[in-house]
């Protein structure tokens, strides 16, 4: 990661430049109401900084890889080798994320420093509510892996999943909740969110701003449990059957 550090810098500045942007859009949108769905401008604020921190444990590159193996023919390679393929390219997505976060933690941690000090806006966060978004991420990972693991396989059939990887992001930030709080959403589109696993992805965020009871968040965590356990089924039976149907030259 570190051997582009220009790309770093520029994608670090764009990420600040974007949250500010953010800032302004939202102290217009706030400029005649002093609450929005219970939101109030601090918490908006809050919310769309913490949001984008934990994005980064939602924005896995396991299709990306996957695509570019099969493409290229380099998953004959590691199909080959004494190593579940599932289990490295985990290993390699987690890695990467880990980077990014740490590289990302540092620019946020100064960001909201400067920004609880402009608006005067008081935070506070008890050590439960710390420990129950921290119990999110992990979950979040593996359900978002899952997730790409499984459009990773289809470009099995489809050759490249360019663009079926930019829509899923898109409709991934939508469902939940990265873009703008699900609470702004209406209740037709809530009630179809509401049978998606994708708004525990919000979870953490809403926990943190106290927007979430401690039984409402306990019970999320488990149901993510389950859909990361029947993600991770549906994508290894995917993924053996797609098997049977490649093909690969060269590589």
């Amino acid at each position: 990661m570190f051997i582009y550090r220009g790309t770093i810098i520029l994608w670090l500045l764009l990420d600040v430049f974007q949250f500010f942007m953010m800032v302004f859009l939202w102290m217009s949108v706030y400029e005649y109401n002093q609450s929005i769905q219970g939101f109030t401008l601090h918490e908006m604020l809050l919310y769309y900084l913490v949001t984008n921190l934990l994005y980064v444990f939602s924005d896995t590159e396991a299709m990306y890889i996957m695509s570019e193996e099969i493409r290229e023919g380099r998953i004959s390679m590691m199909l080959i080798k004494p190593i579940s393929y599932k289990a490295r390219l985990y290993s390699e997505v987690f890695g990467r994320v880990i980077g990014i976060f740490s590289l990302t933690l540092p620019i946020v941690t100064i960001t909201a420093a400067v920004l609880l000090w402009a608006f005067n806006i008081p935070f506070a966060v008890t050590g439960l509510q710390v420990l129950l978004a921290v119990l999110f991420v992990p979950l979040i990972f593996m359900l978002m892996f899952e997730f790409a693991y499984f459009f990773g396989t289809i470009s099995i059939h489809t050759t490249n999943v360019f663009g079926l990887a930019i829509l899923m992001n898109v409709v991934i930030r939508i469902v939940s909740g990265q873009l703008i709080p699900l609470a702004l959403y209406p209740k037709a589109i809530l009630t179809v969110i509401s049978y998606l696993p994708f708004k525990y992805i919000s979870y953490p965020t809403l926990v943190m701003l106290g927007k979430l009871s401690t039984t409402d968040a306990l019970q999320g965590l488990l149901i993510l449990a389950i859909w990361v356990g029947i993600f991770n089924l549906f994508s290894n039976l995917i993924f053996k059957l797609s098997l049977k149907k490649i093909v690969v030259f060269g590589g």
